[in-house]
């Protein structure tokens, strides 16, 4: 009885992940499948390496290279695009709102925003900052050179890719811990990250210890899924509702199976 529990609690975290039906042409479906999995980042491969060194074009025109924002300080590594109408949002507003409201203190670390869209400019950067700011000085958005994108985002093992129907990425949602020496030491998924998981990563970071997660990130990996009822890449259910609706749904099903189980075994 306990394993078959066990089973079932697997399966449904599983369950909710996402992946649906989609175009079997795209790299990123398996069998007819979109499977969130190809998103998640090989955090053995990648944690204790280096980002890369890229170039960074800043707010005011200026060029600079990623080490030099880094400043002595852990820093959170956000990777979005300043044009997404999904999850990218979301998840800046939420840590911006976290920094502002709870114990962390914002000298003791930065947090460097940089899209992976070479469609991205200087005036959508700017957009973008005036309609979900203000931001602590300590928080710094750029733009990357369009031939060095794809080596920042490979340092870190951040796959992508783009619906051209849809007209927008499909992306992991995930923070990126950094060491002042640009160590990569911590990955959090999701789109509303808990003080404590903040203080506790940057703490790491800080120390220069590596972390993993486990597969019940997977929950919160893809910012869209493939949604065969209307043909087209739609926002993660689990992030709109914030696994609330799901863990209803949870409740409900694994009422309904040990219901069904105990009358068995009666």
């Amino acid at each position: 009885m306990r394993k078959t529990l066990v089973s079932f609690l697997l399966f449904s975290s599983l369950l909710f992940a996402g992946g649906a039906v989609g175009p079997s042409n795209s790299a990123f479906m398996e069998n007819d499948f979109f499977n969130p999995e190809i998103l998640k980042i090989d955090e053995k491969k990648y944690l204790g390496g280096f980002v890369r060194n890229v170039k960074v074009i800043l707010e005011n025109g200026q060029e600079t290279d990623l080490y030099s924002l880094l400043k002595g300080k852990p820093t959170i590594l956000v990777l979005s695009y300043y044009t997404c109408e999904g999850t990218c949002p979301v998840r800046i507003d939420n840590l911006n709102k976290l920094i502002k409201e709870s114990g962390l203190k914002e000298e003791d670390f930065n947090v460097l925003s940089l899209s992976f869209d070479e469609r991205d400019t200087l005036e959508t950067l700017r957009k973008f900052k005036e309609l979900h700011g203000p931001f602590t000085k300590h928080w710094i958005f750029g733009l990357i050179k369009k031939e060095q994108i794809k080596e920042l985002t490979d340092s870190v093992g951040f796959k992508f890719f783009f619906s051209e129907r849809d007209k927008t990425f499909v992306h992991p949602n995930v923070y990126i811990f950094l060491t002042e020496e640009g160590r990569i030491t911590r990955y959090l998924y999701g789109v509303k990250p808990s003080e404590r998981d903040i203080k506790l990563a940057l703490l790491e970071t800080e120390q220069n210890k590596i972390s993993f997660n486990s597969i019940i990130d997977m929950a919160y990996l893809a910012c869209f899924t493939y949604d065969p009822s209307r043909s087209r890449y739609v926002i993660n259910p689990a992030l709109i509702f914030g696994g609330i609706g799901f863990s209803a749904l949870g409740l409900v099903l694994l009422y309904s199976f040990l219901t069904t189980k105990f009358k068995k075994e009666v």
